[in-house]
């Protein structure tokens, strides 16, 4: 890639929505280096000869799974001095053989880079989400369990540390305000990445 920042959107797309197994490893031999590796919530590929090879039949079995695959990218932060790239990403996967419909799923991918002739390449990816976006890609049924157990955490949370707070633990010499400082967050309206469409495939 010579500007990183504008052309890994369509990186990712090619990787990931393309309809065309010839472009999808077109792609990954193109921007990724040999010994590239991979850190995903249900598989790793660590970094040695010929790692790409692997990291290649992953994100084929990736459209195995979902034949047709929605994707967008939100946001991209590229760190030039670090080589090191942020991407937000929202993704409509289905597994083939679940009789229902995707929901939106979004994550977060760290690319680390490696410049060579002034180029850079992917030479490691890792990809972050949060628990219930795990779930909507996976089996988007258990999302509202997912939820409610995670808001039961935080009610839990809320709960139990005013008990100990009653106790006399870990309390603050002066207790917060309800409502104070909210000037501090106004915002104007702006429009959201979200409000923008899902690529679906990509066409060479």
């Amino acid at each position: 890639m010579e500007d990183p920042k504008t052309d890994i959107p369509s990186v990712i797309l090619n990787l990931t929505t393309t309809e065309s197994p010839d472009i999808q490893q077109e792609t990954v031999l193109k921007y990724m280096t040999a010994d590239v590796s991979l850190e995903h919530p249900v598989c790793s590929v660590r970094p040695g000869p010929n790692s790409r090879d692997k990291v290649l039949k992953i994100y084929q079995w990736y459209r195995v799974l979902s034949p047709r695959i929605g994707l967008r990218v939100d946001n991209v932060v590229f760190d030039r001095e670090r080589e090191v790239m942020y991407v937000e990403v929202v993704q409509m996967f289905k597994l083939f053989f679940l009789p229902v419909d995707p929901l939106p799923a979004k994550l977060v991918t760290r690319l680390e880079l490696r410049k060579i002739k002034n180029l850079y390449y992917i030479s490691r990816q890792e990809d972050f989400y949060h628990t219930i976006d795990f779930a909507r890609l996976v089996l988007p049924p258990i999302a509202p369990l997912v939820w409610f157990l995670l808001t039961f955490g935080a009610i839990f949370s809320v709960v139990a540390t005013k008990v100990a707070q009653q106790l006399g633990i870990w309390t603050p010499s002066v207790q917060a305000v309800p409502g104070d400082r909210e000037e501090l967050y106004e915002m104007d309206n702006i429009s959201s990445p979200r409000d923008r469409p899902f690529t679906t495939q990509t066409r060479a």
